[in-house]
């Protein structure tokens, strides 16, 4: 399956352990990293099966990588690292 769903958005939320934010009736998640904002996405309410297309891409990630982090192989430690060598994250 190619097409992310509400119920990945959320697993790979609770995942990271993305801040949830409400603006004007919609649903973002955000991750901070050492104060710094790394990500921001959006989930939509409407359905479950609406699709989250955008969240490879907000998460600064690939289609297969996205995937991963949501199915699991992907930890949060691997993830964090991919964004350290993308400049997303400074090094402690």
């Amino acid at each position: 399956m190619s097409g992310f769903t509400q119920d990945d958005a959320e697993d790979i939320a609770k995942k990271l352990g993305c801040a949830p934010n409400e603006r004007r009736g919609h649903k973002y998640y955000e991750l901070f990293v050492g104060g710094r904002l790394i990500a921001r996405f959006g989930v939509r309410r409407a359905s479950k099966e609406k699709g989250h297309g955008h969240l490879p891409k907000d998460l600064h990630i690939t289609q297969k990588q996205c995937r991963d982090l949501s199915d699991c192989p992907l930890s949060k430690d691997a993830y964090l690292e991919i964004m350290r060598e993308k400049g997303y994250v400074i090094p402690a």
